[in-house]
């Protein structure tokens, strides 16, 4: 009873030093904001001052301020590539797609290095996938790692993603595999799982997983792992019983407020793997509606496609 109410009073604490770490990093952003305001209102109306207030602004989620201090670096400074790449990010986002094509083209053109082009390439890369254009997306993440072979963990996964895409999955394994032995990343290491997962190559990826779950105190993406590995192999009751227990741990760790994005994901794609395709759809458009990414709801995309198709 009291190591209960000793873990009850440890959770509490730590959630409420987390609201103030949160209500804290907002308060500092504000401050941040207002100096900024000061110094440029008093004369130091610089390009720099200007991107960093358009920073502070994003992280705020107040896009269109950031977008106007923005074009106030550029008008100040026209080959401030920092402030163009930022530029680039807001505009795709925002569906401004031939402006967002138009200001990564500026920054290839810009670029003093074969490192900075080919770091341009892979902005265009994004901007052109974000934009319904897979097929010139992966011209330019192709080019981008012939120019510079040592790319970054990103890197690797937008090339992963656009081969999805254009539905190459054949070659996401290899991909991936690359990225992980050249980088050591984690991300890239479990990502090369899941694309072993899809390519049905369950015989590789089971051993990996088992060890996982023996080792992980966070279990739920292992177990959704592995009921796709037992639906492949037609473990299907072992599935279920590993879907059940997943969306458990996972329905306990999503916070109401403030969900992590990649848990509601791995929701959603519990849900239909379990057939509970209504329930999933909820999922993908709470995930659609608060501003996820491409590669965060492609997964449970092409189940809830896959099982209403059968």
């Amino acid at each position: 009873m009291h190591k209960i109410l000793f873990r009850i009073h440890v959770f509490s604490f730590l959630f409420f030093v987390a609201l103030g770490s949160l209500a804290t990093s907002h308060h500092d952003t504000k401050t941040l904001i207002k100096n900024l305001t000061k110094r440029i209102e008093s004369g130091e109306s610089t390009a720099e001052n200007y991107y960093k207030r358009a920073i502070e602004y994003r992280v705020l989620g107040q896009i269109k301020e950031a977008e106007k201090d923005l074009k106030m670096a550029l008008e100040r400074n026209v080959n401030f590539t920092v402030a163009r790449r930022e530029m680039t990010r807001i505009l795709s986002k925002k569906g401004k797609h031939k402006q967002a094509i138009l200001c990564a083209e500026e920054v290839i053109i810009n670029a003093l290095t074969k490192r900075e082009k080919s770091s341009a390439m892979i902005l265009l890369a994004e901007v052109l996938s974000n934009a319904g254009e897979p097929s010139e997306a992966i011209k330019y993440s192709s080019a981008a790692f012939e120019l510079y072979p040592n790319g970054k963990i990103e890197w690797y996964l937008l090339h992963a993603r656009l081969l999805r895409e254009m539905k190459r999955d054949g070659e996401r394994p290899e991909t991936l595999d690359t990225g992980y032995q050249a980088t050591g990343s984690i991300v890239l290491r479990n990502a090369w799982i899941d694309s072993l997962l899809e390519c049905h190559q369950y015989e590789t990826a089971l051993p990996i997983i088992e060890k996982e779950l023996l080792e992980s105190r966070l279990k739920s993406s292992w177990r959704l792992r592995r009921a796709k590995a037992y639906i492949g192999t037609g473990k299907v009751n072992a599935a279920m019983k590993d879907l059940r227990m997943c969306l458990k741990e996972l329905n306990q760790r999503i916070h109401p407020r403030n969900p992590d994005m990649t848990l509601i994901a791995d929701r959603g794609l519990a849900h239909a793997l379990l057939g509970n395709i209504n329930t999933a759809k909820n999922d993908l458009t709470h995930l659609v509606q608060i501003g996820a990414d491409k590669w965060i709801t492609a997964s449970l995309q092409k189940a809830i496609n896959s099982i209403e198709n059968q």
